[in-house]
């Protein structure tokens, strides 16, 4: 510890660094005379197409899906409810609700029943 406290007082305590008297003061000027020029790119020019296109890409989608559910579901639902109004007693309701289910239910079922 004495050694340093030695060494604070030999250089005064001071870092050795200086900076120039009068350097921050015109710093900016400087700065600026040294930057090239540069030119600013011209601002697009947004067309009514480009305001547009993410409203209409999201109404297009939301549409296709409305189609594929139309496509692929409806027609199981409809042959369901045409299959549900021809049961004419409980023996074909049975036999239509055993076919259009899968095994793993009618086990369950059948479990649940003996409980």
């Amino acid at each position: 510890m004495k050694k340093k406290e030695d060494i604070l007082q030999q250089i005064g305590g001071k870092t050795g660094y200086k900076v120039p008297e009068g350097y921050f003061e015109n710093f900016t000027a400087r700065m600026t005379e040294q930057l090239p020029e540069r030119q600013l790119p011209k601002p697009e020019i947004v067309t009514t197409w480009q305001k547009l296109r993410p409203y209409i890409y999201l109404a297009a989608m939301f549409a296709g899906i409305w189609l594929m559910l139309q496509v692929f579901v409806a027609p199981i639902v409809e042959a369901d409810k045409a299959m549900t109004a021809s049961v004419e007693n409980d023996e074909d309701l049975e036999e239509y609700m055993l076919y259009s289910m899968d095994n793993y239910t009618v086990f369950e079922t059948f479990y649940a029943d003996a409980e």
